[in-house]
């Protein structure tokens, strides 16, 4: 080791590239390359973070990165005593992602696999064999996709934006691979959040065995620089946040790491309604007002052109999006209330094609109002080419899911009992629930034919381009899912309801066989839900039938065979997905638990 002393005499001369420490290199410090601690790192009272990597000897950090590897491989080749000895890294027990299922056995019926840890998923490594890559780091915090040769580079970032739409990536593509070219630094790249997510997703989309050990390293690290990357004031680059966490949200559903991605998804849909995405070409400004409080205003400045103003609209609907499946799947609240409150109502026109932004067809004096509540009441008042758009279509499918879902909920049994009564009660509060009931009836059916109306409208999904079929595809699912979610709870009694869900059920299997989603390489974690409830109306049916023998044509034995070959269809393509999917997972095990009993 050199000595302070001798270090210091050459400090005055030009340091060598490659020489300066790892922190003076994070932070862009100019480096004196004085051993053991340098002049910044010094001055800064950082000597713990003062490391140099120049082949002289190993850092601390190198070290202990040496020392667990070699003790999670150990702890591998225990727990797999019958695979061939491999330098293999486990994923860190913090972010273990999956809780072991049990699969349950269906008599009489194929056993449908179910992923039993993470380990099938992959076995983390932060060390490659990839000739392209070099048996380095490819993850450490300096490198990024400038790091890598161009041919893996190019093959990551196209497996991303292959799936890019269904990841409900709504940044530019064109304008975003050029950020990604611009050299570290540069204000205009991309920040490395959002960098590092697209390089997870482009490995779990690539499955290059050799890059999928690195997984959680990388997850843990977008994680970390999300919390981090909040700007002072607000840019553009809040788009580029948000994007990023909705990329990372799906890949917490994927891994099973529920409480995370519910916890981004609120981050997320407080941010975009903080900046304005919930008002962009209001008709309604907010008005002004006395006050004693001196608001400050965290709207974004006017985009630059039309191409940018596209992303924030799509922005808004891609969290828009995950807001209200998400509160139907894990339970209320919402973020985006859409209320009357000042502020608070959505005005956002509906989502478009980027091509569309691209070619200048928006119109410059549009100005939107009420956007979901004019849906809701069956008025358009949006752009005149939208309806047909498949972004449109399903954040249209997503509100009316939500909604559905929120409706059923306020339903009380019994109410209806007193609704049929000639005599008006003298006590004002059966009164007031009566006229409750009325209130819920008209809502129940408008809500009802509005769904009918737009399920009408959607675009088979046989005659939808390649890279819109999943996207119209998860449209066809959660407006069947509506109308599962809104007669549900009148099923059991009522038979228009119970052959409603029936119908919305066998539709959703109709749309898996046309969008081929048993085959598709990517499926959106939402549809774990939806598919699982449809399933649920299968099999209700089915016990249903064996309980009413007296049935017209078909014969109950033609129909029980046709159910439970529509069930097993749906099934199966849960089954294709659960090994990749932990949200699927869970829905598949509670499933086979059910369908055990029939």
């Amino acid at each position: 080791m050199e000595s302070p002393t001798s270090s210091r005499s050459g400090s005055s001369s030009t340091l060598q590239r490659g020489k300066a420490c790892l922190d003076c290199r994070r932070r862009k410090m100019k480096c004196d390359g004085i051993r053991p601690v340098c002049g910044p790192c010094s001055r800064a009272n950082r000597p713990d973070d003062c490391e140099y990597t120049d082949g002289q000897n190993r850092t601390r950090t190198q070290m202990l990165e040496e020392t667990i590897t070699q003790l999670e491989s150990r702890i591998y080749e225990l727990e797999h005593p019958d695979s061939a000895p491999a330098s293999v890294m486990l994923h860190d027990p913090h972010s273990t992602f999956y809780q072991t299922q049990q699969s349950f056995p269906v008599p009489g019926q194929p056993s449908l696999p179910v992923v039993q840890s993470q380990a099938e998923f992959s076995h983390g490594s932060r060390t490659s064999s990839n000739p392209e890559i070099g048996n380095i780091n490819i993850f450490d915090s300096q490198l990024d996709l400038a790091t890598l040769s161009p041919h893996v580079s190019r093959e990551l970032l196209d497996a991303f934006f292959q799936y890019a739409p269904a990841l409900h990536f709504f940044l530019h593509h064109t304008r975003f691979q050029h950020a990604l070219s611009l050299p570290p630094g540069n204000p205009s790249r991309p920040i490395p959040a959002l960098i590092n997510v697209t390089y997870l997703w482009g490995i779990l989309l690539k499955k290059d065995k050799e890059l999928l050990r690195s997984e959680s390293t990388l997850a843990s690290r977008v994680a970390t620089q999300l919390g981090n990357a909040i700007p002072a004031t607000p840019s553009h680059q809040i788009l580029q946040i948000i994007q990023a966490k909705i990329l990372l949200i799906v890949y917490y559903f994927r891994i099973g790491q529920f409480l995370a991605g519910r916890h981004e998804a609120y981050s997320a849909s407080s941010l975009a309604v903080a900046c304005g995405l919930h008002k962009i070409r209001t008709a309604q400004p907010m008005p002004a007002f006395t006050s004693f409080v001196d608001q400050i205003d965290l709207t974004l400045p006017e985009p630059q052109d039309q191409i940018e103003e596209g992303e924030r609209i799509n922005a808004f609907w891609a969290v828009f999006l995950m807001d209200r499946c998400l509160a139907v799947a894990f339970g209320p609240p919402l973020v985006i209330s859409d209320m009357d409150a000042p502020g608070m109502q959505i005005d956002t026109p509906w989502p478009l094609e980027m091509e569309t932004y691209e070619r200048g067809q928006i119109l410059p004096n549009l100005r939107t109002s009420g956007t979901v509540r004019s849906f809701f009441s069956g008025m358009n008042n949006g752009w005149p080419w939208e309806n047909h758009n498949p972004l449109t279509q399903l954040s249209k499918a997503a509100a009316l899911f939500e909604r559905a879902a929120r409706l059923a909920a306020t339903w009380r049994p019994g109410a209806v009992f007193m609704s049929l009564s000639l005599v008006l009660p003298t006590d004002s509060s059966k009164l007031e629930e009566i006229l409750n009931v009325g209130t819920f009836y008209s809502d129940f059916v408008a809500i009802d034919q509005r769904i009918d109306e737009f399920k009408s409208q959607l675009t088979p999904v046989d005659r939808v381009p390649s890279h819109n079929v999943s996207l119209v595809h998860l449209a066809y699912c959660l407006s069947n899912g509506a109308t599962i979610q809104l007669h549900a709870t009148f099923s059991s009694q009522n038979t228009a309801s119970r052959a409603k869900c029936l119908s919305a059920a066998m539709a959703m299997v109709r749309a898996n066989q046309a969008a081929h989603a048993q085959d598709s390489v990517y499926t959106n974690a939402i549809l774990g839900f939806l598919w699982s409830a449809g399933c649920r109306v299968i099999i209700n049916e089915i016990v249903a039938l064996r309980s009413f023998h007296a049935e017209p044509a078909p014969s109950p034995q033609h129909r029980d065979a046709e159910l439970r070959s529509a069930l097993e269809q749906m099934q199966c393509v849960m089954a294709a997905h659960a090994s990749n999917c932990a949200l699927m997972n869970f829905h598949l095990g509670r499933l086979q638990q059910e369908r055990a009993g029939i």
